[in-house]
């Protein structure tokens, strides 16, 4: 029998209108399973890369908006350390550049390019109205996200607590397609059990979260999400997984209408604010080597949303050094 459950559930960040935080970003607590052969003192460095294609606007899960294409691309680097057998604490940060590639509907400031010619201008004075949305890469630094997790092995069934703050690196733009996140303060309060079934090859695990959010202009943009994994260890190194991951916010249904004149605050803050609810499902594998190494890798798409962007797959390419 594994001595170890592979690696962690991949899952769903929250998203706004155009997907500030794409798919792949929200890290997942280390598990009690996955701790099991890193004892205090021990830990992990991994450095990740991330790849998300978005197409279309779901503005109910039966009406799809063709807002055209964004695509986003990042990078993210995490530490953990285990401070006694049960505890870890853990950080990383994430990195992403975007491009939008589709027509502007309400997003042109007053001075801009000839694609807006015929659109309502935004206000330029409001620091959220600049233009991202001109084909290029848009390219900032995103969120800082520090946590803690317990680890309890009850019968081979490993459960892990776990608490994680998300701090935005500085106050980056969020009105745009083309934008990095929300940048919004949240704390992540979330469970896993895992469990190698007997004499099997086979684990699975469940995964519930609870975010808190800061409140935009009275509304709660915090979230709820479930996850669920179920894996095979082929071998001692190799291991492959498919996973379900669903999000519920608790903020405001997508409105796409036209903005009101002039353009208030709600209408800035909209990316903030939406709900952005989704279901994914995807698969991945894990390969160790040299000891001290492991290759992972993992690809979803979404199969339902409702005020949230249309990801067509979301790849995240992962390699952690274990020490």
């Amino acid at each position: 029998m594994r001595s170890h459950i592979a690696a962690t559930i991949l899952a769903v960040a929250g998203a706004g209108c155009a997907m500030p935080a794409a798919a792949q970003v929200q890290p997942t607590a280390p598990t009690a399973g996955e701790q099991g052969d890193n004892p205090a003192g021990h830990g992990s460095l991994s450095i990740a890369y991330f790849d998300t294609d978005i197409n279309g606007f779901w503005l109910r899960s039966n009406v799809k908006l063709p807002f055209g294409v964004i695509h986003r691309q990042g990078a993210g680097f995490d530490a953990s350390y285990n401070i006694r057998n049960d505890w870890t604490v853990y950080a990383g940060v994430r990195y992403f550049t975007s491009r939008y590639d589709g027509t502007l509907l309400v997003n042109c400031p007053t001075t801009a390019p000839p694609q807006c010619a015929g659109q309502p201008p935004l206000v330029p004075q409001h620091p959220e109205s600049q233009f991202v949305d001109d084909g290029n890469y848009h390219g900032t630094w995103q969120d800082w996200n520090f946590g803690v997790a317990y680890h309890a092995n009850i019968g081979n069934y490993f459960i892990s607590p776990s608490a994680t703050a998300f701090i935005p690196t500085h106050d980056y733009p969020t009105f745009g397609n083309a934008i990095a996140g929300q940048d919004l303060h949240q704390l992540l309060l979330s469970v896993t059990l895992s469990h190698q079934f007997d004499f099997t090859n086979f684990y699975y695990k469940l995964g519930y979260g609870y975010a808190f959010s800061q409140h935009v202009l009275g509304i709660d943009t915090g979230y709820a999400r479930v996850d669920a994994e179920l894996g095979w260890f082929v071998n001692e190194r190799f291991s492959v997984r498919g996973f379900v991951t669903g999000r519920a916010g608790f903020g405001a249904r997508a409105d796409l209408g036209p903005p009101p004149t002039p353009p208030n605050e709600h209408w800035f803050e909209k990316e903030r604010t939406t709900q952005h609810d989704y279901h994914a499902a995807g698969v991945g594998f894990d390969y160790d080597f040299g000891n001290s190494y492991v290759a992972s890798a993992n690809v979803q798409h979404e199969f339902w949303g409702d005020s949230s962007d249309d990801f067509k797959y979301a790849l995240e390419l992962r390699l952690t050094r274990n020490f």
